[in-house]
């Protein structure tokens, strides 16, 4: 119903252009695929494998009737107009979760060893340097910022972001693979007004595994790997160059490897328009 939902308005959106950029958005291959992708023999966390298989060709059936919507739209458009299809991301099973904040706690980061959530009245932040929020996110106890901060400025934080960022890819699961693909300095890779509000680390996990539910939310679990016991069983919150999105266009796309932020400045060039200069990205065609 969702997916049909989507058609009649791009039917309608279709029926009422005029000109300009028309952006078109399908949720269906997201939500499903968090649901019915399991790809390998493995285990699935709630299913058995004749229903995870099954599943998964129920998603693999989407995505064929997703291309027919493509084939139509080039049928009926392709010859006056740039169609470019992109996916901000691929996805990946997630049949393990790492608890960040329980790792921190153990290795003498966060806290004292009976908090059970970084959330709750009296948590002793003097004895906290690091601590991690949301899926992908960890974040310095850093004076002058954090209300309880502990970590100076300058050397001290410098050091310890290297040291948390050598140690988390080093971590292992009981099977010996890596659990964390690359550990990236936001400073590093963003920039821009906003950079305040931006997380210290980012945690780009290895396929198969993620944050836990309880790190997302600051809490913290008795072992730092855990098994996923969610239907839920597939996702994209993982180390960007694992799960990399996808772009299709029916003109050339003349810059090697284009990026998510490149899509701006190469609509805002397809139709004469001047690129801020603040703006990250470059024309791809």
């Amino acid at each position: 119903y969702v997916l049909q939902e989507r058609m009649n308005l791009l039917d309608y959106a279709l029926q009422n252009y005029d000109d300009g950029l028309l952006f078109f958005y399908f949720s269906s291959t997201d939500l499903q695929s968090h649901m019915f992708w399991w790809d390998c023999d493995a285990p699935h966390p709630v299913r058995s494998r004749e229903a995870a298989k099954y599943y998964f060709g129920c998603l693999q059936n989407l995505y064929v009737r997703m291309d027919g919507v493509v084939g139509d739209l080039l049928k009926r458009y392709g010859d006056a107009a740039h169609i470019m299809i992109m996916s901000d991301h691929g996805f990946s099973n997630f049949a393990r979760q790492f608890n960040l904040n329980t790792w921190l706690r153990d290795n003498g980061y966060l806290g004292s060893p009976d908090s059970a959530s970084i959330m709750e009245r009296g948590f002793d932040w003097s004895k906290s340097r690091a601590f991690g929020l949301g899926i992908n996110s960890l974040y310095l106890n850093l004076r002058g910022r954090e209300r309880y901060g502990v970590v100076e400025p300058g050397r001290e934080r410098e050091g310890l972001l290297d040291e948390l960022a050598a140690r988390l890819v080093a971590v292992r699961d009981r099977d010996g693979r890596q659990v964390i693909r690359a550990v990236h300095r936001a400073d590093k890779v963003y920039g821009g007004s906003a950079m305040r509000y931006a997380p210290d680390l980012i945690i780009g996990y290895s396929r198969d595994f993620r944050a836990s539910w309880k790190t997302v939310l600051g809490d913290m679990s008795d072992e730092v790997m855990l098994d996923n016991p969610s239907a839920w069983g597939a996702d994209h919150c993982m180390d960007a160059s694992e799960v990399p999105g996808v772009l299709f266009s029916n003109r050339p796309i003349a810059a090697p490897q284009p990026s998510l932020v490149d899509l701006a400045p190469s609509i805002l060039a397809g139709f004469g328009l001047d690129i801020p200069p603040d703006m990250t990205g470059r024309n791809i065609f």
